[in-house]
């Protein structure tokens, strides 16, 4: 049922006129007839409604079921003779099935038009001009240019046929505007040309890279022959990297190694050489590449010999390091401010000068430096950093989270022992059991030809006095025999519920052989440590020895035994706080995204690592099996700290050393702890889309000090130049605090951007690096982006007939306006009047 709508219905008061025309007539002095008379006012009534309804502009609304079809279809060059032929023969079947009401092929490279017949569709490559600029893909203008060659007042369908991939303009922002018109666009793939050629598809770098660093160029290949390539990063300074490599059909992706040693922003492009290629303009490609001064790191080992593994793996990765001995760390912030990051691996905090150690601590929290502290036996226990300022800048305390012990003190008690060497032994047990907490447990095992447990295994707490009246009970008699009675220790420690097990040995004199060897690897297994301690020269020191290297402990030669009673509070603290793990250790990685995309791999297994406890709120990126930590950060002031519980050398990261991913791992953690320090001008250029062969760029600036400070009310100048020659210059606006903005204008070329303030105090550069050949790499049709085009205006993929069909509920409103046709009867009725005025018709 049509519907009519008023566009000014104010207009229609005037219809309030028209009973007045026919009063007037009834008194009118005329001579004509009554029935004249009301035929003229008839006449005159109609001049004045269809006067009325003509200025209310009324709009008569009607449903249309016929149906309006266009086709676009890619022609540019990076779309094959064959595709197109299927697209015609394609075009001529949903036709034949669908006869719509209207419909229109509109052919497109980077311009659009339209072409009357699916033959001349198939003719396009035959043109002598290329009306269509086949060398470049818009689908923005086609799709607008489809929407155009609707016909009005049709249900509207848009078939593309196209690979989805364009070089200019902005194809979501057409999708957009179709989906709000309420128009569906479905979506045919086409295949791309195919010449047996073999191009540069994409560049991978980083984004940023330190100077004289080396770093990986992943250069995708493509081919659709196979072939052997040469495959080339080239710089202003001539070839950087360059590999030949057998290319199949497909994407191949070259990894290229590549070092630039000087500062600043360059151009890297990446090329491939293939014999027999048909087509050379698409086998380079270009990228920016920023390349940053090379990061300071002063570094101290407290294994000298062991330094050049980390020293090397930083070198390599573009950091400049400075070796230092702990006794020359700069006593003074000041000394330390030449350095981005400070590196202190397996040195006892008693090696470093107190003002050194305050130094650091200041160094980090106050002037922003970055402090790694790598694990060894020198950084725990007694001569460790607990309690120093170092630890209180570091993301984790150097002490055991779970501390419960089990000590079980092997006494010797043969003839030797009498006397002061007895009486000692018996005060070093006691000074030992002192030292121990209430939750830990103690044993003492007393030997000579036999063993005697004096103490079995039991907690210090409320026995700690009957334990040492027991111990001072304690009489020497008989020959020496270790074996039975160190035994009995490993049996005990076995089953003892404890974290850490530990064995004290002591002996002043020679036993029988036995199976020690292979007694102590059972205790080591069984998690249980062995120290052992010679008394004077008659002591089996060789045996004692051994033991205490098989029972991974510490071995002590006391030729007066007045040291005993500190050699077994030390032991029996050390156990307390065991120093470190020195067994296989397997890393899990807990927060991966702290390498971000740096090549690590698998992490390997290490040999040991320094026991820690982590801080609240600190990072835990790497952890051993069972959540103990591996590497710790957190930020620490101004600046940022990390531990490495394990070490960096070829004691416990003897796996790591040899590993590829070593130099990458450190090298990363390093650089996330280094100084940051940000630069006078960092510029950020924002290309938009290419239209008409022109790009908007939008350059963003931010300004700093040498403090870091954000600098106000400057005019920066932006300039853009091409092959040497200036194409656009502005002035950038302030848009915010050290913010500054400028839209520029350009061809779309390769350009060199530069900045520099209004002082001259500052300038930087960047590159717009455009793909010229981007139509001439035949990549596969995108069909994920042909997918959603479909999906957000309710198109279809690869549509059928019967999906391109009017639906039940689609009868969309014809608009009509009648206010012409109103004038017309109004001029109409006016000759009528005029008639009636001159013949009397019913006389």
């Amino acid at each position: 049922m049509p519907a009519v709508t008023w566009t000014s219905p104010a207009a229609l008061w005037l219809l309030l006129a028209v009973p007045i025309v026919f009063w007037l007539s009834r008194h009118a002095r005329t001579t004509f007839n009554p029935r004249q008379r009301r035929l003229q006012s008839t006449f005159r009534a109609a001049i004045l409604a269809s006067i009325a309804l003509a200025l209310a502009r009324p709009v008569i609304g009607t449903r249309t079921s016929r149906t309006s079809v266009v086709y676009a279809v890619d022609v540019s060059h990076s779309i094959g003779s064959p595709a197109i032929e299927r697209a015609a023969g394609r075009i001529d079947e949903l036709n034949a099935s669908l006869s719509p009401s209207h419909w229109r092929i509109v052919a497109f490279g980077g311009r659009p038009h339209t072409v009357p017949s699916t033959e001349a569709l198939r003719k396009t490559e035959d043109g002598a001009t290329d009306r269509f600029e086949r060398g470049g893909t818009d689908l923005e203008r086609a799709l607008e240019a489809a929407r155009t060659a609707l016909a009005p007042g049709h249900i509207p369908r848009i078939v593309l046929f196209t690979d989805g991939r364009d070089v200019a303009g902005d194809a979501r922002e057409a999708v957009r505007r179709l989906a709000a018109a309420g128009i569906p666009l479905s979506v045919e793939p086409l295949a791309p040309r195919t010449l047996g050629d073999t191009w540069i598809d994409a560049v991978r770098v980083p984004e940023r890279v330190t100077a004289g660093a080396m770093f990986t160029a992943a250069i995708e290949v493509a081919s659709q022959r196979e072939t052997t390539a040469t495959v080339s990063v080239r710089a202003r300074d001539g070839v950087l990297a360059s590999r030949t490599v057998p290319l199949p059909r497909g994407r191949t992706t070259v990894p290229l190694d590549v070092q630039i040693d000087t500062p600043g922003t360059i151009a890297v492009d990446a090329s491939v050489e293939a014999a027999g290629d048909p087509l050379r303009g698409n086998d380079s490609l270009a990228r920016e590449v920023h390349v940053e001064a090379r990061p300071r790191v002063l570094y101290a080992e407290g294994t000298p010999r062991g330094a050049r593994y980390l020293t090397g793996a930083l070198t390599a990765s573009g950091f400049d390091v400075t070796a230092a001995s702990p006794g020359t760390l700069p006593r003074d912030p000041a000394g330390l401010s030449g350095y981005d990051v400070v590196i202190l691996s397996d040195i006892a905090a008693r090696s470093i000068p107190p003002a050194s150690m305050s130094a650091i601590e200041t160094y980090v929290e106050r002037d922003g430096g970055g402090l790694l502290i790598a694990g060894g036996d020198a950084v725990f226990g007694e001569e460790g950093y607990k309690d120093t300022a170092l630890e209180r800048v570091a993301p984790v305390t150097f002490e055991r989270r779970d501390a419960t012990l089990a000590l079980v003190i092997v006494l010797d008690r043969s003839w030797s022992m009498a006397g002061p060497a007895m009486n000692l032994s018996k005060a070093a047990a006691q000074a030992a059991v002192d030292v121990m907490t209430d939750e830990q447990a103690v044993g003492i095992i007393t030997f000579n030809e036999d063993y005697v447990w004096d103490v079995t295994v039991r907690n210090v707490g409320r026995n700690r006095e009957s334990i040492r009246q027991r111990i001072a009970a304690i009489e020497p008699a008989g020959r020496t025999l270790i074996y039975p009675a160190l035994e009995q220790a490993y049996l005990a420690l076995r089953a003892a519920r404890a974290r850490t097990k530990h064995v004290v040995l002591l002996s002043d004199g020679r036993t029988y052989p036995d199976k020690y060897e292979e007694l102590v690897g059972k205790m080591v297994k069984a998690n249980i440590t062995v120290s052992a301690i010679a008394v004077g020269p008659a002591a089996d020191q060789e045996l004692l020895r051994s033991i205490a290297a098989w029972g991974k402990g510490q071995q002590y030669a006391v030729a007066d035994a007045r040291e005993l009673p500190q050699v077994f509070v030390k032991e029996a603290r050390d156990a307390a706080n065991e120093a470190f793990d020195e067994r296989s250790i397997k890393p899990v990685m807990k927060v991966p995204g702290f390498f971000g995309v740096t090549p690590i791999g698998a992490l390997p297994p290490l040999k040991g690592r320094t026991a820690t406890t982590m801080k609240n709120g600190a990072m835990e990126v790497v952890a051993t099996d069972d959540d103990e930590p591996v590497l710790a950060f957190w930020p620490a002031g101004a600046g940022r700290t990390a531990v490495f519980a394990s070490d960096v050398k070829d004691r416990w990261g003897a796996n790591w050393v040899g590993w590829r991913g070593y130099g990458p791992f450190f090298a990363t953690l390093v650089r996330s702890l280094q100084r940051q320090t940000p630069p006078p001008l960092v510029v950020e250029v924002t290309p938009g889309p290419v239209r008409r062969g022109a790009v908007a760029h939008r350059v963003a600036i931010e300004a700093r000090d040498q403090s870091g400070g954000l600098r106000n009310l400057l005019r920066p100048e932006v300039t853009l130049d091409a092959d040497g020659r200036r194409t656009a210059a502005t002035v950038a606006r302030q848009v915010a605090p050290g913010r500054y903005e400028a839209d520029v204008i350009a061809p779309a070329r390769r350009l060199t951007v530069g900045v520099r303030g209004l002082d001259g105090t500052s300038a930087a550069t960047r590159f717009v690096l455009p793909d010229p050949m981007a139509e001439y790499r035949f990549r596969d049709a995108d069909l994920e982006r042909l997918h959603a085009f479909a999906d957000a205006t309710g198109g279809a993929f690869r549509p059928a007939a019967e999906t391109l069909r009017q639906k039940p509920t689609e009868h969309p409103a014809v608009r009509r306006p009648v206010s012409g046709a109103l004038l017309l009867l109004a001029l109409l009725c006016w000759f009528a009047d005029i008639l009636a005025r001159r013949v009397r018709v019913f006389e």
